[in-house]
């Protein structure tokens, strides 16, 4: 046999025997906000890899449960969005797994409610009282927006940062910072935004605080 034909066949025998490249997703945050169990309170979930079966399809499952599909291109890549699973209370990991017929990759990250709690629930608007979040997971400042009458009175700084991947913070501060605030309902609109707006990006909590006079005993 002629050395170039032996030479080809080498080369072709290599090029077959190159193993494909193994699939893969991209990574997930590190933790999902679920407001409520409405699809669009839940913040959506992008699950996207490549090196799949090409022009195939690839199934999406959380905690084990198929919640979807989506097609392959060329090269096997794939992006399929899902809202995160709900949350009620506190926080909890879940796994995301996308397989085909010849491969099951599967990440894990974290889902926390969206909670703002106070304690105690019954104090004198000056007493300091103690705020727990989770949820708030912007790199940045969380704020308390003192409303009354539906108009900003006043804007503070509640947390200088969150802690952990679900964004929690607790601070004790005077629960209305306001001397001798107006009797009625007030609302105090938490998020991470130093500017009051009605409806902020991405999260926020509002809290009534029901401010009543009280009259001196006999």
């Amino acid at each position: 046999m002629p050395f170039r034909l032996l030479l080809s066949t080498a080369i072709a025998l290599a090029l077959t025997a190159a193993p494909a490249a193994a699939a893969t997703l991209s990574a997930l945050k590190p933790c999902y906000v679920s407001a409520g169990r409405a699809d669009e309170r839940r913040e959506t979930i992008t699950v996207s890899g490549d090196s799949f079966t090409p022009e195939s399809t690839v199934e999406v499952l959380i905690d084990g449960k198929v919640v979807g599909s989506a097609p392959t291109g060329t090269v096997g890549e794939f992006e399929f969005f899902v809202p995160a699973p709900f949350q009620k209370r506190g926080e909890k990991a879940f796994t995301v797994t996308a397989r085909d017929a010849v491969s099951a990759v599967t990440l894990q990250s974290r889902v926390t409610n969206l909670a703002v709690f106070v304690r105690p629930k019954t104090a004198r608007p000056s007493r300091r009282v103690r705020f727990r979040g989770r949820g708030f997971m912007l790199d940045a400042p969380v704020y308390a927006h003192y409303l009354y009458g539906g108009r900003e009175e006043k804007t503070v700084r509640l947390a200088r940062r969150t802690s952990g991947p679900c964004g929690t913070f607790k601070v004790k501060r005077r629960q209305i910072p306001i001397d001798n605030p107006r009797t009625g309902r007030w609302v105090v609109q938490i998020d991470q935004h130093k500017a009051y707006s009605e409806q902020p990006d991405p999260v926020l909590v509002r809290l009534p605080i029901d401010v009543r006079e009280v009259l001196p005993r006999d």
